[in-house]
């Protein structure tokens, strides 16, 4: 039974970190790393606006993104079965200021939240979103 348990608590906190390296990626516009947190055939859905299949439509998705965007993720809950997970997990957009804001500009804002259900497989290289489906809070 300890075994169990701490395998759960290594593969809870592998996708806690591969959640981690999606967002750091994302943010930072690193479009190889951040199509590398899904496997080559994975989705990302915006519930109501769009889909993007596979890693070079991911990249380029990544591509597009404007700058000062910033992921959080919080309150995830993890159920693992085997080498399959889902994770849903509360996301906060935040927008942060540019670098040549004024005094009264350096703030950072709550953009947007909403959640995330994650689909999960453990590949030979740890795990990876295999689908991943944002649904943002009043829309998008």
């Amino acid at each position: 039974m300890v075994d169990q348990e701490v395998q759960w608590l290594v593969d809870r906190t592998r996708i806690r970190e591969l959640t981690a390296r999606y967002n750091r990626a994302f943010d930072d516009g690193d479009a190889e790393a951040f199509a590398a947190t899904f496997t080559p055939d994975g989705v990302m859905e915006v519930t109501g606006s769009f889909e993007v299949r596979g890693h070079e439509g991911l990249a380029q998705m990544c591509r597009r993104v404007p700058y000062g965007i910033v992921h959080v993720t919080v309150d995830a809950i993890v159920e693992v079965d085997g080498d399959r997970a889902v994770q849903d997990v509360t996301v906060l957009v935040l927008q942060r200021p540019k670098p040549d804001a004024g005094p009264d500009e350096r703030t950072s804002r709550l953009d947007r939240s909403g959640r995330y259900r994650d689909e999960l497989v453990r590949t030979p290289d740890g795990w990876r979103f295999s689908k991943r489906t944002a649904t943002l809070d009043g829309g998008v």
